[in-house]
């Protein structure tokens, strides 16, 4: 596969698995819609049908870090997902391997961490992948896509390529309360049982006092540890 540039997770190090099950799920089709350059028409998946890993920006070993390095974090819900904007580009220039990003709207019922007083609206959008040229719906680093009623903490930085989206901070960064526990986004992590550890009621406040010591310059943001695009606001603002 050609090497990608300009796309939020970039697929450098792209390792791609079949999901089980995944023929039947993805022969559902999402959409029929005009294709790249208006060329061809795409199917697009209604169901993820593989995995692909990535080298990510950030690997977090407690949930202050996360909050530290996160632009925003909220509690909401889920009220929307759809097509997205396009992305990626080959190293020759050529968009043969350009992806489609998936376009999730989130009611926000609360704003935890908001380190620039930043006007945050009612409704925000988060990116997330995605499909391929050819509409094969996949994953990255084992986060599932976000369904409509998802309701939890999500930690969020500007979205690369687009100034009035976000993006998850990391494969850890959205934080679901389900059945009375909380359910992180990446289970293959260390700092998911971390976080399946605390009580739901006391998650809000680890947040709010990680928020605090940022503030108080008491905590720092994460170095990054990979070659992504940096967001527009840069590490830790």
């Amino acid at each position: 596969m050609r090497g990608k540039k300009g796309f939020h997770m970039r697929l450098s190090t792209w390792r791609r698995w079949r999901l089980p099950g995944a023929g039947v799920a993805a022969a559902a089709v999402l959409a029929l819609t005009v294709g790249f350059g208006g060329q061809q028409q795409v199917q697009y998946d209604a169901q993820p049908e593989s995995v692909a890993h990535s080298k990510e920006m950030y690997i977090f070993s407690s949930v202050d870090s996360m909050v530290a390095t996160s632009h925003l974090v909220v509690y909401g819900t889920v009220t929307a997902v759809g097509q997205g904007r396009f992305t990626g580009a080959d190293e020759d220039g050529t968009t043969t391997s350009q992806v489609r990003l998936r376009s999730v709207t989130i009611d926000v019922w609360d704003v935890m961490h908001n380190p620039k007083l930043s006007l945050v609206p009612p409704s925000i959008v988060l990116e997330e992948e995605g499909w391929d040229s050819q509409g094969r719906g996949y994953i990255v680093n084992g986060v599932a896509w976000s369904q409509v009623g998802d309701t939890g903490y999500f930690f969020l930085r500007r979205a690369v390529g687009n100034a009035n989206a976000y993006e998850l901070t990391s494969s850890d960064g959205r934080v679901l309360a389900k059945d009375g526990a909380l359910q992180p986004s990446n289970t293959d992590r260390d700092l998911a049982g971390q976080i399946a550890a605390i009580q739901p009621d006391m998650f809000a406040v680890k947040v709010y006092n990680a928020s605090q010591s940022y503030a108080a310059g008491t905590l720092g943001a994460a170095g990054t540890i990979g070659d992504q695009p940096e967001s527009v606001e840069g590490p830790g603002e």
